[in-house]
């Protein structure tokens, strides 16, 4: 069982972190995010007295594990990663029925789980997290946009936790082999709208590329439309292959599947998975903890073509008015 973390968003004191990765991230940590022992700490002390004087964050975590995740996310602009936790904690109190309670002993999500939706396969050479979904796996008969929403987020707070990925990011590997125009339709142009916010501006996750494989035909309009609402970078880090041998050559043997010539057993890695999940429950469950007045956000998501950066009241003015140096 891991330890749970305090919401005090000012408490007595605070944790003392110690980079414990290989030499690979901590090279990759200060070449592309000016990440050094110095830095790290001026700057997670920056972030938490700004969190303390914030007048809107009520509670938060404060701990390294936490914090490190925004900064990286913003390569140590403190401004904008400040800003970046305050629009997740501000998604998260806005929208509760897609990222609270998020429980990996829900039935759904275990037969998610069981299914064999998604598998983290591993590190690449370059250290970069690669994970793998099988679409056409998700019970489009049985669950909602919304279930699938909602467990593609756990994945997604759980993954967060693990520094490697902070540093490095991640792959996306997604074979759509099988899949059927349900899949597809059941969708509407809300839920696009949430959900590719949260992974665009809302969840600080380094997305470094997305790979497609036996993409349909019949769904590219859908596709269209579901970019429409992602950012520009991250649509140039997405390529479609025309088969899944085709993806797998952009992988190591490695870390491809047995069923695709690699050595992976994805049961095996799915089940580990499954008691990494059931370790971190109570982790993933005391995020609701956390608590952000949502008064001076709601132009957040009324105004979805609003400019990343503007917030009302938000934290690179905040960051200032609150003389945090």
């Amino acid at each position: 069982m891991e330890k749970l973390y305090s919401v005090e968003k000012c408490p007595q004191s605070y944790d003392q972190y110690e980079f414990t990765l290989s030499d690979l991230y901590r090279k990759l940590a200060k070449d592309e995010l000016r990440e050094d022992d110095e830095i790290r700490e001026q700057s997670l002390t920056q972030m938490r007295e700004w969190i303390a004087k914030h007048p809107y964050i009520r509670k938060c975590r404060t701990d390294a594990s936490f914090l490190l995740r925004f900064l990286r996310f913003r390569k140590y602009s403190v401004p904008m990663a400040c800003e970046a936790l305050e629009r997740y904690l501000a998604m998260r109190e806005t929208f509760p029925q897609w990222f609270k309670n998020l429980d990996c002993n829900d039935p759904a999500m275990q037969e998610m789980l069981q299914d064999g939706v998604f598998t983290k396969l591993g590190q690449d050479a370059e250290g970069r997290t690669v994970i793998l979904f099988r679409f056409a796996r998700f019970n489009v008969d049985k669950f909602t946009s919304l279930q699938e929403g909602r467990f593609t987020v756990l994945l997604i707070e759980t993954l967060l936790e693990c520094e490697e990925l902070q540093i490095a990011g991640f792959r996306v590997l997604i074979d759509y082999t099988g899949s059927v125009l349900k899949h597809y339709g059941i969708w509407g142009v809300s839920d696009m709208k949430v959900f590719m916010d949260a992974i665009n501006r809302s969840y600080p996750i380094r997305i470094r590329e997305v790979h497609g494989a036996k993409f349909p035909k019949f769904a590219v309009s859908l596709l269209n439309l579901l970019l429409t609402f992602a950012s520009p970078k991250l649509k140039d880090r997405i390529t479609c292959h025309n088969s899944v041998e085709e993806m797998a050559k952009r992988c190591e043997s490695t870390l491809l599947p047995k069923e695709w010539g690699g050595v992976c057993d994805l049961q095996e890695f799915n089940q580990r998975f499954q008691d990494h999940l059931e370790d971190r429950r109570q982790v993933l469950l005391a995020l609701d903890e956390m608590d952000i007045d949502t008064t001076n956000y709601t132009s957040l998501w009324k105004h979805h073509e609003a400019p990343e950066n503007e917030i009302d009241s938000g934290a690179m003015g905040s960051f200032r008015k609150l003389d945090v140096d």
